[in-house]
């Protein structure tokens, strides 16, 4: 029958020719889809009604994008972290640097090559007395070859103390030079606190052979020698000129002290002698006269201190009108000082007599005595404004003093 046998003219492109839900819906992937979805692949591939391959949406969700608010937090919040990390660093380095055993020693020697005398001194810690005339702004100013550098070799620690070496550049070369610092302490508990310790200063010596109280200028501060005649005075490094301020009566050669660094440093001694001058030894020959004259003023036959006398009275007789008379003064040299002063030689004797009236039970007459000789040798101890002060060698050791 025709319904059964007779095929349906579009049985061809009717039903039989549609696919299969699932390949409507795109459920089944072809080969190459399923390859790329093994590979990660975002892209799936299904099949349309006719064949044709497609891509559908994927079906994971897709990222949120962070706002842009929201990213320059997170930068700044690393960033801050950051920098409080490098702050912290170049802090504690910083600090320590600060806080280092040999920053006060800096300090100490930047002061003194500046010349800030004052400064440096109070820094560490020397103290002074009305004695420690050169140290002084004033003074070092007018020193020579002083430090003008310096550089730290070591630093050593050793518990609360630490030491430090350091070359000072004076006069065109290195001295050594050690401190000593001591800890007083911390800052913010961390960093140690370091104290310099008074370092030992050197010292210019000055030695006068002359008398007592004799003033010398140093770097153009004035001092005076004791009775010995020799003075220290401590000093900071550098040299210092040294003269002799004698006045118009005597006069020294000076020279200068070199002080090298510190730790107690002395000098060369600067030695001077003083000698007198065409006024003082002018002001000595008239002491010695004056002395002379007072001799031969006195009214007794053994004048007190003189080096001439008569003896041989009679006490049967009465003596009156006692007297002496100079005939020639007595030439003298004023030579070196010795411990006594300076030295006074006779070169030729002077003369003296002594006459005297006498009365007695023989009558009366004229007594005399001499020539005898005076001799003026003995020593010139010093100076005065009025002149020059004499003491007799041969003498009882009276002084007479005559300008």
């Amino acid at each position: 029958m025709s319904d059964e046998n007779t095929p349906d003219p579009d049985q061809q492109d009717g039903w039989g020719a549609v696919p299969s839900v699932a390949s409507i819906r795109g459920t089944q992937e072809t080969p190459a889809a399923a390859q790329n979805a093994q590979a990660g692949s975002t892209a799936q591939v299904g099949t349309t009604a006719h064949g044709a391959q497609y891509a559908p949406t994927a079906s994971r969700a897709p990222r949120r994008k962070l706002r842009r608010g929201q990213l320059i937090g997170i930068i700044a919040g690393s960033t801050a972290v950051v920098l409080l990390l490098v702050a912290g660093v170049v802090g504690f380095s910083v600090g320590s640097a600060t806080h280092s055993a040999d920053r006060p020693v800096r300090a100490f020697l930047d002061d003194l090559t500046a010349g800030k005398v004052t400064d440096a001194l109070d820094a560490a810690g020397i103290d002074r007395t009305k004695a420690d005339v050169l140290l002084t702004d004033a003074a070092y100013a007018k020193a020579t070859a002083k430090v003008t550098g310096y550089r730290v070799a070591a630093t050593r620690t050793d518990g609360d103390t630490a030491t430090v070496r350091a070359y000072l550049r004076q006069a065109g070369r290195d001295v050594a030079a050690t401190f000593t610092l001591d800890k007083t302490g911390t800052d913010w508990g961390v960093f140690p606190v370091w104290e310099l310790q008074a370092p030992e200063l050197g010292s210019v010596d000055v030695s006068v052979r002359g008398p007592a109280g004799a003033s010398v200028q140093v770097a153009g501060t004035s001092t005076k020698t004791p009775k010995d005649g020799t003075v220290g005075l401590r000093a900071l490094p550098g040299t210092y000129a040294v003269t002799y301020d004698g006045g118009k009566w005597t006069k020294a050669t000076g020279g200068s002290a070199v002080v090298g660094g510190f730790g107690g440093s002395t000098s060369t001694p600067v030695q001077m002698t003083a000698t007198l001058t065409n006024a003082g030894d002018q002001a000595a020959k008239r002491a010695v006269d004056a002395w002379v004259d007072g001799c031969i003023a006195s009214n007794d036959a053994a004048p007190a201190g003189c080096s001439f006398y008569a003896y041989g009275e009679n006490p049967a007789y009465t003596y009156t009108n006692e007297k002496w008379t100079l005939e020639s003064r007595p030439t003298v040299a004023v030579g070196s000082w010795t411990t006594n002063g300076w030295l006074v030689s006779t070169t030729t004797f002077g003369r003296a007599t002594f006459t005297a009236d006498i009365a007695g039970a023989g009558g009366t007459g004229t007594a005399t005595a001499g020539p005898l000789n005076v001799n003026a040798s003995g020593y010139i101890t010093g100076f005065s404004s009025s002149g020059a002060t004499f003491r007799s060698a041969v003498g009882n050791g009276s002084s007479d003093t005559g300008s």
